[in-house]
């Protein structure tokens, strides 16, 4: 399957939602809402706030995004990396959220990039 940019930039959040729940999801409401889970986010920080954890929600969504990750070797996203360097890919990603910058660094997918 042919991906845009974006759709390669989306497959690490969705592996990290698929792994980690919801507390993985950026807090962009394009994606949440591409992907159908404003509700199940905004019911999941609700219940964190209230010091509740809800496994039941990470597994729904794990179930609605489950059909939108693909194997992928990131073709567009080297690209990005061999014409402008690791500081305009970096810029690309879901970085402005510390979780992203650690699952990037502790899984390698940085350096595989």
């Amino acid at each position: 399957m042919d991906m845009t940019i974006q759709e390669e930039i989306e497959q690490p959040v969705l592996r990290c939602v698929a792994a980690d729940g919801l507390k993985a999801c950026p807090k962009d409401i394009s994606f949440l809402e591409k992907y159908r889970l404003k509700n199940l986010y905004f019911l999941s920080v609700r219940y964190r706030m209230e010091g509740t954890d809800c496994p039941e929600l990470d597994r729904r969504a794990e179930g609605l995004i489950r059909w939108n990750i693909y194997s992928t070797d990131f073709p567009l996203l080297r690209r990005v990396y061999a014409r402008e360097g690791k500081e305009a890919l970096m810029r690309c990603l879901y970085l402005e959220e510390g979780y992203f910058r650690r699952f990037l660094e502790q899984t390698g997918l940085e350096d595989r990039i």
